[in-house]
């Protein structure tokens, strides 16, 4: 399926045409540019009408034609004005392909300038680069590129490409298309030409209200033309937590599978014999489980090892193929992506008598797996599932801070497919409960006679919380580390010291995982009289992305969450209580949130906690969490008053 698109243009009729194959060729003819797109640009509206967009796609045109055997001939036809200076960067075009099972080439390329003049692309202009060279296993991935001259605000890009395909499944064509992108489209086509007795099923999804979504089916001799044209569909203006493009956007799959069975059957064989181990896996095995008893303990000592050890490459699902590595080669290379470290596993876990399987999920990043629709490439990642009696337990073998027991949120209450020994079975990934993903600071604080403090902090988490401890540990080095806590010191009040901080080893996943800090803050308490103000550091509740008025798409929020924060003061010498906030608690449907002081002697106790509920806001009930959230964070107080005994 091609990617969401993200280019287009404009403007008067000119001449000049460039042809290029993959590998930088020889420039050819001149012709005039077509009539379709000289109209097209004369038709097109004022770049005021569009004042989020940074450029217009006057046409955006996918024209397939199919072939009996599943190969497919794809000419992609874009035309876009540059509207503002941040458009400019789309001067710049990348076009990704497999070499193994495409290739790629320019028919022409051109730019037209504000003042009409037509400047073709130059021959040294175009590359195709391996973005994976370092990694032999996935150089079959490539990208065609090529830099437009004369790029300013006003001009408009002129190109066409063709991409021909192999198909990865036997006899059978898949593909997909994007109607609406991040930038608004004057006119976009969509054209599916197949042999007259070959079976087209398509799912239109996220449509625009009141469009017409059945095809124009065309019936020509042999062939059949399926056809779907729109103008002036409106761009989506990204929004902090937002879903993903997959579930918003307004555009089409179609494919020539009859049912999931014929995707099934292909996986396996592209599996089969993936995960046979060799000697030296066994022997690291029985390395790695030696004097363990239980298969918890196995399982999670061999998915520390391949998870730390195998150097995970970053590459989506499909961009170098579906067919995983052997478990010997990845093994031996101590590198592989999703697909290659989940064989690895698999084998190693077999060896150890755990039974394990390949499970292919579509994760958070893109849209959930439609399962009445047979499209077989909905899946961006690949995980493990090991049998645990009746249910499994998934992991993740590219999580590499994570420990064995959470799955990371992005593989969360996702539908997927197992492939068993003996089956394949549709199945949800588990959504974790609050507390399973949790975060805790424990705090003690000194709050001394010329209302300085000096505050010690223990901060340590579960689930996902843990793993972004971790991970702050594990990627930078010392000297960052430091002054980052230097940094997050001085946030809480101006001019506070950092004194000393510890940490647990984060490469031990057998512990958990905790932070100490301890910092000083002079002239932390403010005076006013006799009084002693107090704010509470270290503490604070504000709800995600309710800072607008209204919502164009519903907040997403990934996982449930837990967040509690313990404080230990004292009453300074001389002083008492004035005033301690009175407790909060807060239930709706969103959140809860609970809130308390306490005083013992001259000691001081608050505890708060803050438990996410909903993943989901709609728009429809964005204005009533936005009333919850502003409430809360309003009523807040962290404000202890102490008065002076002496007047």
């Amino acid at each position: 399926m091609r990617k969401m698109p993200f280019l287009k243009l404009i403007l008067p009729l000119i001449s000049v045409f460039l042809a290029l194959s993959c590998t930088p060729s020889h420039l050819k003819h001149e012709v005039t540019i077509e009539d379709e797109v000289a109209q097209l640009i004369h038709n097109v509206q004022s770049a005021e009408l569009y004042p989020d967009a940074g450029i217009i796609y006057i046409l955006d045109e996918a024209v397939v034609e199919v072939f009996k055997d599943g190969r497919s001939k794809e000419t992609i036809h874009v035309v876009f004005k540059i509207l503002k200076e941040s458009g400019k960067e789309n001067g710049d075009i990348e076009i990704g392909f497999n070499s193994r099972s495409e290739t790629a080439s320019i028919i022409y390329a051109r730019t037209i300038t504000p003042e009409g003049k037509l400047i073709p692309l130059n021959e040294n202009a175009v590359k195709v680069v391996t973005p994976y060279s370092s990694y032999p296993s996935y150089s079959d991935y490539k990208e065609l590129t090529f830099s437009m001259p004369g790029v300013t605000v006003g001009s408009i890009i002129d190109y066409k490409v063709v991409i021909e395909k192999k198909p990865e499944i036997e006899g059978k064509f898949s593909d997909g298309f994007y109607f609406q992108v991040h930038e608004p489209t004057y006119f976009c086509r969509y054209k599916v030409i197949t042999p007259k007795d070959m079976d087209l099923k398509y799912l239109v999804l996220n449509p625009i209200q009141g469009i017409q979504l059945s095809p124009n089916i065309i019936h020509d001799g042999n062939k059949k033309t399926y056809l779907w044209e729109y103008k002036n569909i409106p761009q989506i203006i990204k929004e902090k937590s937002m879903p993903p493009a997959d579930e918003v956007a307004f555009r089409i799959l179609v494919t020539t599978m009859n049912s999931w069975e014929e995707f099934f059957n292909w996986w396996r064989k592209k599996i089969a014999g993936k995960t046979e181990p060799d000697e030296s896996i066994r022997r690291k095995v029985a390395e790695l489980t030696r004097d363990l008893a239980t298969s918890k303990e196995k399982i999670e000592a061999i998915f520390d090892y391949v998870k730390r050890e195998i150097r995970y490459v970053s590459i989506g699902l499909g961009k170098s193929g579906y067919e995983p590595e052997n478990a010997q080669k990845v093994f031996e290379n101590k590198y592989g992506d999703c697909k290659d470290k989940s064989t690895l596993l698999i084998s190693m876990l077999r060896v150890a008598g755990v039974p394990a399987h390949y499970v292919l999920i579509p994760t958070n990043d893109i849209g959930n797996l439609i399962k009445d629709f047979p499209y077989p490439f909905q899946f961006d990642h690949c995980i493990v599932g090991v049998e645990d009696g009746d249910k499994y337990h998934f992991l993740d073998p590219v999580a590499e801070n994570y420990r064995f027991d959470y799955l990371p949120s992005s593989d969360q209450n996702r539908d997927i497919l197992i492939f068993n020994n003996k089956e394949v079975v549709f199945a949800k990934t588990l959504f974790a409960k609050p507390e399973e993903n949790a975060y805790y600071s424990q705090s003690q604080i000194k709050i001394k006679l010329d209302g300085s403090i000096e505050c010690e902090v223990k901060n340590f988490g579960f689930g996902g919380k843990e793993a972004s401890l971790r991970s702050f540990f594990i990627d930078n080095r010392p000297t960052k580390i430091k002054e980052s806590l230097e940094e997050r010191v001085d946030e809480i009040f101006s001019g506070a010291k950092l004194l000393t901080y510890t940490h647990s080893d984060p490469v031990n996943f057998k512990e958990r995982f905790e932070l100490n800090v301890k910092y000083n803050a002079q002239d932390y308490c403010k005076k006013a009289g006799d009084i002693l103000i107090f704010d509470v550091p270290e503490i604070w509740r504000s709800c995600p992305a309710t800072g607008k008025k209204d919502r164009r798409y519903p907040i997403i929020v990934w996982n449930n969450s837990y967040n509690k924060e313990e404080v230990v003061f004292n009453v300074p010498e001389g002083y008492e209580v004035y005033h301690l906030p009175k407790p909060m608690e807060v239930n709706n449907p969103y959140f809860e949130f609970r809130s308390s002081y306490r005083q013992e002697g001259e000691r001081i106790f608050y505890q708060g906690e803050y438990i996410r509920k909903a993943i989901k806001i709609t728009p429809e009930e964005y204005s009533s969490y936005q009333k919850y959230c502003q409430g809360m964070e309003k009523s807040f107080n962290r404000s202890v008053l102490f008065r002076n005994r002496e007047r």
